[in-house]
């Protein structure tokens, strides 16, 4: 049967991967991840494995160091290289660079499939859809398929694919889980509204596996690989009432494990919460984005009341659970003294933990970045241009107050717990670009990390040395010649 290698550039468990490597493990290919952060000779771990395929997760932020990674492979090795993921399937254009000869679009387990099943049998693949292939001077563009809308007829995901290879993966104390697929609502700076127009059955794009079928994968996940803490890293875990109250006690009863997941809070209701403290979850996070509730509901997409935010939160509280909240920076229409207001906002609500990122105009998103009467800078998305590495380091949007924001965005959590830093905010965002600014940001981001996770303080030192060693330094080095 045919192989695939896997190459990712971030320290992070991509579930979609691991949904990938199981089907085609399934149908009888072979499969290997390689991360080349974590290797010393990665490009040799690439050709040991000899794949028919070498195929690259590329999230928009990757996108440069992706096509670097992939004409060090072809150079090394000369086979075939396929982008997917999130960037690719906004942006299949990159397939016009020299080093990549496909494209995938969209969810792939039964295209990836079909493509390693021509590739084994030495046959046509070009009329695959959700393929774009490059060949013979002609790019092969087809459509994107239907959605798999039942999740169930799926294996469960490959954790070998990541838990086998790196110790760093199988030691973390949190072991991190999808229930589902998709979102129902459409926020203007997410990419979800633009994903589900993609798809024929687009009505059937926010979906959840079954109550019986999660708990199996959790169980089975769990006795091989187990875990202190369990995530729902869903872009909504909190929607479906019904589905929660056939998961839930199940998870209190059969699995037990203390667990975070993720809401809306203007949904967030007594039986909801009451359905999540009995099955032993102690955090929930929910993005709060803008203290503004016009620029919530105008800019945003995101129609909630303040109210509602503070009694969502409340209710969480009534139950002892505890709320982390997302804000976003920068976004066009941004200012100064919004972001602060949104810093004061969060205090104001009770949330017992805060993260911030800056925004990012990244392709297949509604919220267009336009010149405007604030001296905005206008962006293409679709460009692939050097930009920061996360969402964390700073924002490649740029409008009046931007430098003040982002030194803001540094002084976050630690204005949000401390009532002194809060106050000293106006007057220190005026300091030139600092790096103690970034320091601070990450001491606080890593405090506050082992407080939300409730890890130890070697495992923060530990877990978080890494990161900040993959995140700021790793990714700037140049691909290997061997």
């Amino acid at each position: 049967m045919a192989k695939i290698v896997f190459v990712q550039l971030n320290e992070y468990e991509l579930h979609g991967l691991e949904a990938l490597s199981a089907e085609l493990k399934k149908r009888g290919h072979q499969t290997k991840l390689v991360i080349p952060f974590f290797e010393k000779t990665p490009l040799k771990e690439i050709a040991d494995f000899s794949p028919d395929l070498v195929g690259f997760s590329v999230a928009s932020v990757e996108r440069e160091q992706a096509l670097v990674w992939a004409k060090a492979v072809k150079r090394h090795i000369g086979v075939p290289i396929i982008f997917g993921g999130i960037d690719p399937t906004f942006f299949p254009e990159v397939i016009n660079d020299a080093s990549v000869d496909m494209v995938m679009r969209g969810e792939a387990e039964q295209s990836l499939s079909g493509l390693m099943d021509a590739l084994d049998a030495n046959e046509d693949y070009t009329g695959i859809a959700n393929l774009w292939v490059k060949r013979d001077g002609k790019i092969y563009q087809n459509p994107v398929g239907a959605l798999i809308e039942d999740l169930d007829t799926l294996p469960f995901p490959d954790k070998e694919l990541y838990f086998s290879r790196y110790r760093y993966f199988q030691e973390f104390p949190i072991k991190v889980f999808l229930a589902g697929r998709g979102c129902p609502f459409a926020c203007n700076y997410c990419a979800n509204s633009g994903l589900r127009e993609l798809y024929p059955n687009r009505h059937r794009y926010s979906r959840f596996k079954s109550a019986g079928y999660l708990i199996e994968e959790l169980k089975q996940a769990l006795a091989r690989y187990p875990a202190r803490t369990v995530g729902f890293s869903d872009d909504l875990f909190c929607y479906d009432q019904k589905w929660m109250e056939q998961f839930l006690p199940r998870y209190g009863k059969e699995i037990g494990i203390p667990f975070f997941c993720t809401a809306r809070i203007d949904l967030m209701t007594d039986d909801k919460a009451r359905l999540l403290k009995e099955a032993n979850c102690y955090s929930v996070w929910y993005g709060l984005e803008s203290a503004s509730a016009d620029d919530r509901a105008r800019i945003l997409n995101r129609k909630m009341s303040d109210e509602q935010i503070a009694r969502g939160v409340e209710i969480l509280h009534k139950y002892g659970l505890r709320v982390q909240a997302y804000s976003m920076l920068n976004y066009p229409g941004d200012s100064f003294e919004k972001a602060l207001a949104t810093l004061d906002f969060n205090r104001r609500v009770k949330n017992d933990f805060v993260v911030s990122a800056l925004f990012q105009p990244f392709p297949g998103i509604k919220l267009r970045v336009q010149k405007d009467e604030s001296n905005t800078r206008e962006q293409n998305a679709g460009k692939a241009k050097k930009s920061g590495f996360n969402f964390f380091a700073y924002s490649p949007f740029k409008q009046k107050d931007t430098k003040k924001i982002e030194t803001l965005h540094k002084l976050f959590i630690l204005g949000f717990h401390s009532r002194l830093v809060f106050k000293l905010i106006p007057f220190l965002v005026k300091l030139p670009k600092n790096p103690l600014f970034d320091i601070i940001f990450l001491i606080s981001f890593a405090w506050q990390y082992t407080k939300v996770h409730r890890l130890s303080g070697w495992e923060t030192i530990k877990y978080n040395l890494k990161h900040t060693r993959t995140t700021y330094f790793r990714r700037r080095a140049r691909a290997p010649r061997k």
